[in-house]
């Protein structure tokens, strides 16, 4: 029985020896991975719920996510009892063992509202235009950023929606746009930017390719004939503004993200009911008669009776159902330009995050 006795105690040892390896490197690619999705799901319904009460004239609240810190502990025990007998004529033993395990998985992540300086400086406070111009250079679309980050260029008006109605862009404009587009998918546009004393930044733009080819140098003469450049210069300053101070600035007056939501709320499909019964303001479905869908951003609206399926983001207000479809490309990725938008309006916080202290396991 000795033997016996001694095989279970070595395998019960072996059970504990293992129990007591690290379980926190095997977490760091799955926990990583659940709440980088998890943020990112909730950044889109956060930013699609408030463009939609937007419309509705509803205050804005975003609260954002200040740490995420992960706690495990694993606890495991062994317990051995022996005893044994011995008489004239035999003898007995035995070893009466239990194992005892508990696994505890204990996040603790702490929110932060977007309240007084924080919600001015992130949606209040126009972006920068070397910002906008940095994103063009880094690949995002040209006419995204300018339909919805630019109200206007060197006096050239972009498209708006007001309570009284809808103002559609000029034509210069949106050939601005055009061409802007254009030079970005020929690899022309070359951003420099230069950190000022204030901390600010500012942009140079320069087309690099404008004397190579011939097509690429037509559009960058249209595109100075349009904004009233002098074509002989190397580069322009961008600066922030209606007019510029020469005819070597482009002066942009760019938008909020709080403007940039209000410009998308007015293409969120608003219920006719609420409509009649002026619960929102006008957009642009009720402004301009015959406005299609295609290449346009929409958020549909139904009622509540379920989550509407294959739905990219879908949120639920006022007992009505308002999604993205996910095989709305133009929708898409415009939603996910909003995220890059928040992180370019973010210009820090002086104050220091709260400081959790998880106890040793």
């Amino acid at each position: 029985m000795r033997t016996r006795g001694g095989i279970i105690f070595f395998g019960l040892m072996i059970l504990v020896l293992s129990g007591c390896a690290s379980i926190g490197p095997g977490s760091v690619s799955r926990d990583r991975f659940d709440y980088v999705t998890s943020i990112g799901e909730s950044w889109k319904h956060q930013i699609l719920l408030n463009i939609v009460k937007t419309r509705y004239i509803e205050p804005l609240s975003f609260v954002d996510v200040g740490q995420i810190i992960a706690g495990y502990s694993l606890e495991t025990g062994v317990n051995l009892l022996g005893k044994g007998a011995l008489s004239n004529f035999s003898s007995s033993s035995s070893i009466e063992a239990s194992v005892a395990g508990k696994y505890t998985d204990r996040p603790t992540i702490t929110y932060t509202p977007m309240t007084g300086n924080a919600f001015i400086k992130s949606l209040m406070t126009p972006l920068f235009p070397a910002q906008l111009l940095f994103s063009v250079q880094s690949g995002v679309p040209a006419d995204m950023i300018f339909k919805l980050g630019v109200n206007s260029i060197n006096g050239l008006r972009n498209e708006n929606v007001t309570i009284k109605g809808y103002i559609p862009p000029e034509a210069k404009f949106v050939r601005v746009i055009e061409i802007m587009n254009s030079l970005q998918m020929a690899g022309a546009i070359n951003v420099k930017i230069i950190n000022q004393k204030d901390s600010h930044e500012s942009a140079l733009l320069s087309f690099p390719s404008k004397a190579v080819d011939a097509e690429v140098s037509a559009l960058v003469r249209e595109f100075c004939d349009l904004l009233g450049l002098d074509q002989g210069a190397d580069q322009y300053k961008i600066v922030s503004g209606n007019i510029p101070g020469n005819n070597r600035e482009i002066a942009m007056k760019t938008s909020s993200v709080m403007r940039i939501m209000a410009f998308l709320a007015a293409r969120v499909e608003v219920p006719e009911k609420d409509m009649a019964e002026k619960r929102a303001l006008t957009g642009i479905r009720e402004a301009v008669a015959n406005v299609g869908r295609e290449g346009r951003f929409v958020i549909r609206s139904s009622n509540g009776d379920g989550e509407p399926k294959d739905a990219f983001a879908a949120v639920k207000y006022r007992n009505h159902w308002f999604w993205i479809d996910d095989r709305d490309i133009a929708s898409k990725q415009i939603i996910s330009f909003l995220v890059l938008v928040f992180t370019l309006a973010d210009t820090g916080s002086d104050k220091p995050l709260p400081l959790v202290t998880i106890p040793a396991q």
